[in-house]
């Protein structure tokens, strides 16, 4: 007989909700730790104000229907869950693929001056994918949202984290241009970002 998963419920969804978040958040320090020391700082954690605003309101969401639509967020979760849960482990592990690849080029803070070793990172997951950091990190936090059978969230997080992507990739290709005048021009023209609306 075929192997079954069992059936996820709420307090199960919102305990594998708070691995996620601390696994990512440790292993970026620690990632920083080994490629970037120079860097490595309280921020190296990538937690900030608006951060901690969505993913507090993100459990509030949780815990309301949770109490008032008991129903509703049982077999939402019984639903959602592992497919949320698959969809945040490939975006992690996007995510830390992509520290891995570029390893010291890979910084939290977005570039303005080319390193005497900086280098373009082409190959590894930036042979596939343009800013395999910042579309690991997209799947990723859609994933929270979507294991724990979040719909509000899970809608705002999408706004509101493309709109952050978007201006921030803007931004950053404009110092890379300067930066590896040409060389960045032709590698954007045959990578793909992968996020919609993001070329």
């Amino acid at each position: 007989p075929a192997l079954a998963m069992p059936t996820a419920t709420p307090p199960l969804a919102f305990r594998v909700f708070l691995a996620f978040l601390a696994h990512f958040h440790l292993s970026e320090f620690a990632l920083t730790f080994m490629f970037n020391p120079r860097e490595l700082g309280v921020r190296s954690f990538l937690v900030s104000k608006p951060y901690v605003i969505a993913m507090s309101a993100a459990s509030v969401e949780f815990a309301v229907e949770c109490a008032w639509f008991s129903d509703y967020k049982r077999a939402c979760v019984a639903r959602w869950f592992y497919p949320g849960v698959f969809t945040c482990v490939f975006g992690e592990w996007l995510r830390k693929r992509a520290m891995f690849d570029a390893k010291g080029a890979f910084t939290h803070v977005v570039q303005t001056r080319r390193r005497p070793t900086h280098a373009l990172c082409v190959d590894g997951a930036y042979r596939y994918v343009r800013h395999p950091g910042y579309l690991g990190w997209f799947i990723w936090v859609l994933g929270t949202q979507v294991a724990l059978g979040n719909a509000l969230a899970l809608v705002a997080f999408t706004v509101v984290t493309w709109r952050f992507f978007k201006q921030r990739i803007e931004a950053e290709e404009r110092y890379l241009r300067d930066m590896f005048p040409g060389e960045y021009d032709a590698y954007a023209r045959r990578t793909r970002t992968w996020i919609p609306g993001i070329k």
